[in-house]
């Protein structure tokens, strides 16, 4: 698959460690919340709301405010508020938290409402980390979603580009997804059985440079113009595996990145959408439901795809359950087992034991069933099921049970209470009075259960973002490394070193460097300035005295980034005559397979009557390329080699090769006997090699890297090669590890 991102992405900063200067704090606040009493606006501005569904009795909630943090020189404050309810730290419910900002931190022309956001401190680590965020802009308050309670800050910026380079408010993100991309992104995703795809991929990238305004930041904080187009020009095939720049794994690693982030984007988009929207057409829930049944085989996604089925059986099919539950006929309930099913609790007293569900406790029993089935029949079944097994308990107990009961009942104040001598026809009514008002009570329950859902996609979303961050802050080693004859002086010591080509709004100067001698060079940066200086891709060395703005380079060595070392060889590459010649000991070693799960699932199914010999698949998938592939090689299953593959990672075989010359620095490499077409940079020592078997539709390409052995007796050639073969490279291809040497002695 090419994988081309439609919009560049990336210019995300993780926040890291912010040193201020410290301001005044000041007094806690404290009220006392209640199941009656779930929100409280206090003296120092800050309004808290729990929800019907947090405490099961009377709390203590305080709220600290915390000194002040304030970096002048970089432009910034935090005002933070710690936030304590009894000792509950994991909540049960995303509660409300809304802490006012100050509109005249910010500078004059800037819009306050983006120069704000929040963040909460990592209790264990100690830093700021992203929180689900709105803000209310007529209120002049960010609005805060948490299921934890931690100490929360209002994070000030004297503009808006520097707010965007490291806050995070994915509510900014859904008002600009369009909805149909979002659902173009859906279908792709369920069309390729979960397989990575283009349109997910742009999605991300949009979200990296757009709606969150990261790229828009930076670009304003460095006063340049022209930074997205520059940008866009050096990084748009960053995660193409044929990336000239990136290495298979890094430019792999990115793709994965990205489509992770993009297809989570969607489904809450789409996830919001269902939840604002009164009708949502057919085509929307089927996919919707797919992508969320299709995540959860996914232990990378398995977590948004669980609450994107719970949101669907929530939204569209418990509330459907409880909504028809409404249009049940309630007849009188006998008081004594209506307050044994709503309030009755045996602690303490000796015989059975019962607890009466509160509305919270039906809430936690409701997600239960979701997130245990994730089929819509399946959770509607076990509501149902649950619910008539509750109704039916007190009809099992004994007449001294009962008695207990009924007493516990008259020391409530309950008034008198008799317990009916019911026959089964009369139980089968007074349960189904008792269902029909627990459909009632509970129908308002459905409700917060799928806002809790999305907003556990939500954060799930937040996550996927925090993993792109952080790959592009990650640190890569950069080492330039001369290669010195033994006895001999360094060819390039002094030397002025740069990296090429640089965007216009690099610094050049954290660019270049000098050669020292036996010492090389070696820097370090993160991947996000690499790819803001423009993802140079050669290092150029200059005489001394030489102008590196002027002046040719005496040197030009092309590389390819990996993570989280590069080491780049200069001098001592072996010339093309030199590796020349048989291989004796060359090895090829399977170091990866990728067999998608739409192919997986055909070539496992058992073979069908109407394939020729053992072919696989029943359905005509396969039977065109392996039928005839069966025939040619005498019965051999073609779905047992493919799979049988993945046994053989990591084992070396023995695979002696040939190089041969066919002109200056190009030649032929045959590998199992069909010829490869190399080429030969004997500046940089890398070895290009390609070939393509129109018979069986494969191909394989990559790089070996060529050196001498430790006292230049000999050639080595190492490097990664991609063979795709029979399907196409969405559905399967296989990375190889080749490896060899032949001596130069005559």
């Amino acid at each position: 698959m090419k994988k081309i991102v439609s919009i560049l992405l990336v210019a995300v900063l993780l926040l890291g460690s912010l040193a201020g200067c410290g301001g005044g704090g000041g007094k806690s606040d404290a009220a006392t919340l209640s199941p009656e009493a779930t929100g409280v606006a206090l003296s120092n501005g800050v309004s808290v709301e729990l929800g019907d569904y947090v405490l099961g009795g009377e709390t203590e909630l305080t709220v600290a405010k915390q000194p002040v943090e304030e970096n002048k020189d970089e432009g910034y404050k935090i005002e933070a508020y710690d936030f304590k309810l009894g000792d509950m730290t994991e909540l049960s419910d995303f509660i409300t938290l809304r802490i006012p900002y100050d509109t005249a931190y910010c500078e004059d022309g800037q819009d306050p409402a983006k120069c704000v956001g929040a963040k909460y401190k990592n209790e264990t680590t100690g830093e700021w980390e992203d929180v689900l965020f709105e803000v209310d802009a007529a209120a002049n308050e960010l609005i805060i979603y948490t299921d934890h309670l931690s100490t929360f800050g209002v994070f000030h910026f004297k503009n808006e580009g520097q707010r965007s380079a490291k806050i995070t408010n994915i509510y900014t993100d859904f008002t600009g997804i369009d909805q149909q991309q979002a659902m173009e992104t859906l279908r792709e995703y369920v069309a390729g059985g979960g397989a990575d795809g283009e349109e997910a991929a742009g999605l991300a990238a949009q979200l990296l440079t757009g709606y969150n305004g990261f790229l828009g930041g930076v670009a304003g904080a460095a006063g340049e113009t022209g930074f997205a187009t520059d940008l866009t020009g050096t990084i748009l095939n960053m995660a193409s595996i044929g990336s000239p720049t990136f290495d298979t794994a890094l430019a792999d690693s990115a793709y994965k990145k990205l489509n992770k982030l993009g297809k989570v984007a969607a489904a809450v988009k789409i996830g919001s959408v269902m939840l604002s929207t009164e009708k949502t057409d057919a085509d929307t829930l089927g996919l919707y439901k797919d992508t969320a049944m299709l995540a959860l085989s996914y232990a990378e996604s398995a977590a948004w795809g669980l609450a994107a089925s719970g949101l669907f059986i929530f939204d569209y099919t418990i509330s459907n359950l409880f909504e028809q539950g409404l249009a049940m006929k309630m007849d009188k309930i006998n008081e004594v087992y209506a307050f044994f099913n709503d309030e009755y609790v045996s602690k303490d007293r000796q015989g059975f034991e019962w607890t009466a569900r509160s509305l919270k406790d039906w809430r936690q029993v409701l997600i239960d069933i979701a997130e245990a089935n994730p089929n819509e029949a399946d959770a509607k079944a076990a509501v149902e099921e649950e619910i008539e097994r509750y109704a039916r308990v007190f009809w099992t107990l004994t007449s001294g049970d009962m008695d207990v009961v009924v007493s516990e009942m008259e020391k409530s104040s309950k008034g008198s209470a008799t317990i009916p001598n019911a026959t089964e026809a009369e139980i089968k009514a007074l349960i189904g009075g008792y269902k029909a008002q627990l459909y009632e009570r509970l129908y308002p329950v459905t409700q917060s259960v799928s806002t809790y859902m999305q907003r556990k996609a939500e954060a799930a979303y937040l996550d996927a973002l925090n993993e792109v961050k952080a790959f592009f802050n990650q640190t890569i080693t950069f080492n330039i490394v001369e290669n010195i004859p033994d006895g001999e002086k360094s060819q390039y010591d002094g030397y002025a070193l740069r990296f090429a080509p640089l965007s216009e709004n690099a610094v050049k100067e954290s660019w270049s460097g000098t050669m020292k001698g036996m010492g090389g060079a070696s820097t370090n940066f993160t991947l996000l300035g690499y790819v803001q200086a423009g993802c140079p891709k050669e290092l150029r060395l200059f005489k001394p005295g030489d102008d590196p703005e002027s002046d040719e380079p005496e040197l030009a060595v092309g590389f390819k980034l990996s993570t989280p070392v590069t080491e780049v060889k200069i001098g001592g590459a072996p010339t093309f005559d030199e590796l020349v010649g048989s291989y004796e000991d060359g090895t090829m070693t399977i170091t990866s397979v990728f067999i998608s799960d739409t192919l997986r699932a055909e070539l496992e199914k058992p073979a069908s009557s109407e394939d020729s010999g053992k072919s696989s698949g029943g359905d005509g998938f396969l039977d065109s390329i392996t039928d005839e592939l069966n025939e040619q090689y005498a019965g051999c299953d073609i779905a047992d080699v493919l799979l049988g593959l993945e046994e053989q990672i990591g084992v070396a075989k023995e695979s002696p090769f040939t190089l041969s010359k066919t002109g200056e620095n190009v030649g032929i490499l045959p590998l199992n006997d069909s010829p490869g077409n190399v080429t030969y940079d004997p500046t940089s020592g890398i070895l290009k090699f390609n070939m393509n078997d129109a018979e069986l539709k494969s191909s394989m390409s990559g790089e070996l890297r060529a050196g001498y052995n430790g006292d230049k007796s000999g050639v080595v050639l190492s490097g990664e090669l991609k063979m795709t073969a029979l399907f196409p490279e969405s559905d399967f291809y296989v990375m190889l590890k080749l490896d060899g040497s032949k001596s130069l002695k005559p």
